[in-house]
C-alpha cells in the first residue's frame, strides 16, 4: 500500500537518521541541509517508515495512508486521525 511521506522542512535539522535507516525514502539536500522524502518512500516498508519517523530527533516526518495519519510530525495532527 502507498504511503504519503511528508517532511517539514522548517522542523528538519538535517541529521540524516531517516537516510540512514530509510535510504530508499529519504536523502539528504546538502544544498537546503535538510532531509527530503524520494519517490521512493510512498513504498517503502511502512515499519521502516515508522523506525524512520520515531527516530527524527525533530519529529518532521508525518506518515498517512488513505486519509488516515499514521505518523505526525511536531506540527501535525494525532496518529489515526484524518489529516488537518
Amino acid at each position: 500500500m502507498v504511503v504519503d511521506v511528508t517532511l517539514d522542512p522548517e522542523l528538519c535539522m538535517g541529521s540524516g537518521d531517516c537516510v540512514r535507516i530509510a535510504p530508499a525514502a529519504f536523502h539528504l539536500d546538502d544544498d537546503a541541509g535538510v532531509s527530503r522524502p524520494t519517490p521512493g518512500a510512498a513504498t517503502t516498508e511502512l515499519d521502516v517508515l515508522r523506525e524512520a519517523a520515531r527516530s527524527c530527533p525533530t519529529q518532521a516526518i508525518s506518515l498517512a495512508r488513505d486519509g488516515i495519519v499514521l505518523h505526525a510530525s511536531s506540527a501535525g495532527g494525532r496518529p489515526g486521525s484524518a489529516p488537518r
